[in-house]
């Protein structure tokens, strides 16, 4: 997406928005963004096996917990759902 696409308009994080115009696409920015995601919940899961106390601002640390940060990342930076019909639509 180019800087002056209409759909930036949707685009509410600041860094998604600088590597769409450095010429990222939204599929690389997600790899991105889902790949530290899942680092970090690997990283304080291995820190709370040895030390339970560790990391206490993360959160629960828990898969949904992580989707949902992944979904919310993914939401700021444009993307959407599909819409309703699509989503009635039985395979």
């Amino acid at each position: 997406m180019k800087a002056d696409d209409p759909r930036m308009a949707a685009v509410e994080c600041d860094l998604a928005r600088i590597s769409y115009e450095h010429g990222q696409n939204g599929i690389a920015i997600a790899e991105q963004w889902i790949t530290a995601h899942v680092s970090a919940v690997l990283a304080v899961q291995k820190g709370r096996a040895a030390d339970p106390r560790a990391f206490p601002q993360f959160g629960d640390g828990t898969p949904e917990e992580t989707a949902r940060r992944i979904v919310a990342r993914l939401l700021d930076a444009g993307w959407r759902p599909p819409d309703t019909e699509c989503l009635e639509v039985s395979p």
